[in-house]
């Protein structure tokens, strides 16, 4: 139990904080329910964070279906497989129906998931109140409702039928990443039969928890002050806060309450309070790292490095991450290359715009609209990645050179080659053809980076037509930045005759 005098800030809420002077503050939990205030209840005291964060991303993960939170238009609609999709407004606010044929089904539109990059839509068929995730999204960058497989790996074309009504309640999946709620919460999923959760949640116990966030409990839609900084009553009356859950059984290796100051410079600490999002299942690559977004703190946690901290790159409150920061926070312990030169000769010659970051942290994590980093702080020199001629950071720039020629250049040997295939065939080659939908994208968004990208075109635009959906919509994106201009007659949600057809007039 931890005792503080109550101090200056106050809460809006309908439980009274004494003033400081009356009283002393007992912080016994700052996990349950009734410790929760609400963000504009922290932004008296933090006006600067607050307003940061309500510019955030973090704020929109999760929003209510009112104001100006749609972003797709009213009236947008999709064709697709003989049926249509149309999003509708009217007085009562957004509705999205799918019709096929005789048949329609129509859902009032309650919440959003997402809005910069993806914006995903929660609803309730009318006259029913069980909410769902609705099966199509606005992507900004293709400018339209697209059906889940074009933007979720996860789904072949044919696992779903977007005319079918949803059955899976909304509050199974989504909230516990995209929006806040009392962490007692986040212990008894932990605690429940799958044991549910990657971030600071593993190290306590609690009563078992089913699989359903208890929505009614939501401090808010979307991400606010108290997903990380949990329940801040006791703080609003004086006490300190902490990332380390009070009031809650720890678990044997749990970390322990210290000082603010203490915790967030503690590696394993900040990291865990990210990964209570940051930690969505992924395919790996040879040496374990994710191939898609999401799965950030699981791939930093089984780096090599042991002091990177989330913060270090990333600013919770603004959002979005500072290569300057990471490369700064590398030569905090890697202090050798803070000099220009030995940072030169380390990266050898002809790498002279090349930073820490591209060889020890590729692009090889698929975003929502574009690669972004491994999380995996890693070697290039991987024998595990280079023996099976995976995507590794060489061959990422060096698409046109064999799997033999980046061993020889990096003076590896790993054994037979000819078991992976051709060693002496460009790499680039190889991942365009793989069996592995993940690393055909990842190949595509390599050549969209690279000079050597418009003498690849012609390979590209088969992939237009491949049979998964997400990858052609990539291969979209990626001719699209090598050409600098729209496919214009090209969808990737039409028919494979038609997008052949598209493609042929391309070439």
């Amino acid at each position: 139990m931890l005792v503080a005098l109550a101090g200056a800030c106050s809460s809006k809420t309908d439980e009274p904080i004494a003033p400081a002077a009356l009283v002393k503050q007992v912080v016994e939990s700052t996990i349950a329910a009734r410790d929760y205030i609400g963000p504009d209840a922290c932004g008296e005291c933090h006006p600067e964070q607050h307003a940061l964060w309500k510019a955030s991303l973090h704020r929109v993960m999760n929003q209510r279906a009112d104001a100006d939170a749609v972003i797709a238009p009213a009236g947008a609609a999709l064709a697709y497989r003989d049926g249509t999709v149309t999003l509708e407004q009217d007085d009562h606010g957004y509705a999205m129906t799918f019709a096929r044929g005789a048949a329609n089904v129509r859902y009032r539109i309650t919440r959003t998931i997402g809005r910069k990059s993806l914006q995903e839509f929660v609803g309730v068929v009318d006259g029913t109140t069980e909410e769902v995730r609705l099966p199509v999204g606005w992507w900004p960058r293709l400018g339209g409702l697209y059906p889940q497989p074009f933007f979720d790996p996860w789904l072949r074309e044919d696992d779903i039928d977007i005319y079918a009504p949803v059955k899976e309640p909304w509050a199974e999946r989504c909230p516990w990443c995209h929006s806040t709620y009392p962490f007692e919460q986040r212990i008894a999923r932990a605690s429940g039969p799958r044991s549910l959760g990657h971030g600071l949640e593993q190290y306590f116990v609690g009563p078992a928890g089913g699989p359903r966030l208890a929505v009614a409990q939501q401090v808010t839609t979307g991400i606010s002050c108290e997903s990380c900084h949990l329940g801040g009553r006791a703080h609003a009356a004086g006490a300190p806060i902490h990332f380390v859950p009070l009031g809650a059984e720890p678990r044997p290796g749990a970390p322990a309450p210290t000082a603010f100051a203490v915790e967030r410079l503690d590696a394993d600490v900040v990291n865990t309070v990210c990964a209570q999002c940051h930690s969505g299942p992924s395919p790996r690559l040879p040496d374990g790292s994710a191939t898609r977004n999401s799965s950030e703190a699981l791939d930093l946690a089984a780096s090599s490095c042991t002091t990177a901290r989330c913060t270090h790159c990333h600013d919770p409150h603004r959002g979005g991450s500072s290569e300057a920061r990471a490369i700064a926070a590398c030569t905090e312990c890697h202090t050798t290359f803070r000099d220009v030169d030995a940072a030169r000769l380390h990266a050898g010659k002809g790498h002279g715009e090349v930073t820490c970051l591209d060889c020890h942290m590729p692009k090889i994590a698929m975003g929502i609209d574009r690669y972004v980093r491994s999380h995996r702080i890693s070697s290039p020199t991987n024998v595990t990645m280079l023996a099976a001629a995976a995507p590794n950071a060489c061959n990422l720039c060096h698409l046109d050179r064999s799997i033999r020629w980046t061993l020889t250049e990096l003076q590896r040997e790993v054994g037979n080659l000819d078991a992976y295939g051709d060693p002496d065939e460009a790499v680039g080659a190889v991942w365009l053809a793989s069996a592995e939908p993940d690393i055909r994208v990842t190949a595509v968004m390599a050549y969209a980076r690279s000079k050597l990208g418009r003498y690849a075109v012609a390979e590209l635009l088969s992939l237009l037509d491949d049979a998964r959906p997400y990858v052609r919509s990539w291969t979209q994106f990626a001719v699209e930045e090598i050409l600098g201009k729209k496919l214009v007659g090209y969808d990737p949600r039409a028919p494979s005759a038609d997008r052949k057809l598209a493609i042929k007039k391309l070439r």
